[in-house]
């Protein structure tokens, strides 16, 4: 189970703001959980192309915390 820094659970479609940006883009969504698929929240046919453990992971400079949040999920409405 993933958690972000409001140990919120990730489901599948959420949309995650890492706080700071991979190619110019700081929103992304998490399509399926099971197999990481990562898609660029901008354009939903580009995958995000990087490390998906890493990027969901503690990363060792931020003291053990996780950094992105859940923003929301696009199968709601209030997107």
């Amino acid at each position: 189970m993933r958690e972000d820094c409001n140990n919120i659970s990730l489901k599948n479609g959420d949309i995650i703001d890492l706080h700071q940006t991979v190619n110019g883009q700081n929103l992304f969504v998490v399509l399926n959980i099971a197999s990481l698929d990562i898609r660029y929240f901008d354009n939903l046919d580009r995958k995000y192309e990087y490390d998906k453990e890493s990027l969901l992971s503690t990363h060792p400079y931020s003291f053990g915390e996780v950094e992105w949040e859940i923003v929301g999920n696009i199968h709601k409405e209030d997107i």
